[in-house]
């Protein structure tokens, strides 16, 4: 490997409420449900001005509440992208002061990144619990749109639980969960979505939410129900995150994929997807999709090929290519970024002409990097893919087509923190909640990370070959193939 090979590393940290007001009231709702979980600071914090009996017997306290909420999900979001983007194989920490080293990987439960990303989900799930056993039933204005919302917050804080972590409690001080409980809850919580609601938009995102928790835990036959359903009402959803610059969160993957330059580098083959996220004008932050109609295709085609009907599949990918063709695209002024140039770590390819192998026994291919230094470049802000109608109709195989099924995953997801889960790796229990959750033995293996032994160490994940003004870029690890490999292990590929 010459001296310019790719190795990642970390993140930085990072739909909100407008005016003064609405902010105090937000961060009101934060501070109250803080107190809830035995992570958290546990210094009892005063305050003179509003207490929770003033603040539940405000008009419409329970709206308020549920935009507080709102705001710790884009909060949540925001740990969690930085956080699992850099354990992927997506992109590399370049030179931030997020994790040196989750891009190892090495994920351990004393790791503060870990503590933090724990606390985040855990402060989601208190939030909306919170506003929904205690504001809502105070309030006689709530509505059941302002329920249905409170219970899309806990339900995608159990999705995320189930996803990312080994076990973790489901309320304060309580006993860890299995990813199979918290996704009990998570499905239990989007259906009182969808009988709450009588918003269409609200309704298929939680569906969808109830398709991709089943997808986790390998429930293929209620994934596939959900899915369709949602493939066939909704499939152009998206339910995003919402990020403010002048309220806040901003969304902080966009400041280190493109406000900063030159933070995070993506692996050559996702190149032409970055930086996905950027400003539009001053100030303005980019949402995050945290669920859009795209995975329902994905889980519907990959049960599909488990059940060997690859022309079914091949089918539903074809289609899927048309919903991402339609996603938009944006000119991006990105002449700012040198791909490492300016400081950085590592070197990166930075023009058009560069071909990328997917592993030194790939083909190599075109059109996955683009040349930043001249006009804006064309960039798919939603969903966008490198694969093609000719690549799926050349997969005869199950095996060749679910490793173009992982790649469309992989590039489609990319920058939304989905694919640590699809390589199979998962955080521990953080140490910090062991030492104080009476219910948690510090010896207990939920303290240990997940992480399959068919996953390359010392930055292999994001290793690749390449010297500055060549024309080939290689990477090192077909990882899309390496998860279809080891496809009948219990880490990935959940409907085989």
């Amino acid at each position: 490997m010459n001296p310019n090979t790719s190795r990642s590393k970390g993140a930085v940290r990072g739909p909100a409420s407008r005016g003064p007001r609405r902010a105090v009231v937000a961060l009101v709702a934060m501070a109250l449900t803080f107190s809830g979980c035995d992570l958290f600071d546990p210094t009892e914090v005063t305050n003179p001005n509003v207490t929770e009996g003033d603040f539940i017997v405000t008009p419409n306290a329970a709206a308020s509440w549920a935009r507080g909420s709102e705001r710790q999900l884009a909060t949540a979001v925001n740990q969690v992208l930085m956080g699992t983007e850099v354990v992927s194989d997506n992109l590399f920490n370049n030179r931030t002061l997020f994790s040196k080293v989750f891009d190892i990987p090495q994920i351990e439960a004393s790791d503060f990144d870990v503590t933090n990303i724990q606390r985040a989900i855990h402060r989601l799930r208190e939030s909306a619990n919170r506003g929904i056993t205690i504001v809502v039933p105070s309030d006689p204005n709530a509505t059941p749109e302002t329920r249905a919302q409170l219970h899309f917050h806990r339900g995608y804080a159990s999705l995320l639980s189930a996803e990312l972590f080994v076990a973790l409690p489901g309320e304060p001080g309580g006993p860890i969960l299995t990813p199979a409980e918290h996704v009990q809850r998570a499905v239990a919580d989007f259906e009182q979505v969808r009988s709450l609601s009588t918003n269409a938009a609200a309704r298929s995102a939680a569906l969808l939410g109830i398709a991709r928790a089943h997808y986790v835990v390998g429930n293929r036959a209620a994934a596939v129900a959900a899915a369709q359903e949602v493939r066939t009402t909704a499939p152009t959803l998206i339910r995003n995150a919402i990020f403010d610059n002048a309220d806040g969160p901003n969304n902080t993957m966009q400041g280190a994929v493109f406000a900063g330059q030159n933070e995070f580098q993506p692996l050559p083959r996702l190149d032409f997807l970055f930086p996905k996220y950027y400003s539009r004008s001053a100030g303005n932050n980019s949402p995050v999709a945290i669920l859009k109609g795209e995975e329902a295709f994905l889980i519907l085609a990959e049960a599909a090929i488990a059940q060997g009907d690859l022309a079914g599949a091949r089918t539903i990918l074809t289609d899927l290519l048309g919903l991402v063709a339609q996603r938009p695209r944006e000119n991006v002024d990105d002449r700012s970024q040198r791909r490492g140039r300016l400081g950085g770590t590592w070197i990166y390819p930075d023009n058009a002409n560069v071909l990328v192998q997917a592993s030194p026994t790939d083909a190599a291919r075109g059109g996955l990097v683009l040349t930043r230094s001249g006009p804006p470049v064309s960039i798919p802000v939603v969903s966008g893919t490198s694969v093609t109608g000719d690549m799926l109709a050349a997969a005869t195989t199950d095996v060749a087509l679910l490793e173009l099924l992982y790649l469309m995953r992989q590039e489609i997801f990319v920058l939304e923190g989905r694919r640590m889960t699809d390589l199979g790796i998962r955080y521990p229990t953080a140490l910090d909640e062991a030492l104080t959750n009476p219910n948690i033995d510090q010896g207990s293996t939920a303290l240990q990370a997940v992480l399959p032994s068919w996953i390359p160490l010392d930055y292999g994940l994001d290793g690749f070959t390449y010297q500055d003004g060549s024309t080939s870029a290689v990477i090192l690890h077909n990882m899309n193939r390496r998860i279809v490999e080891n496809r009948t292990r219990p880490e990935v590929v959940p409907f085989h």
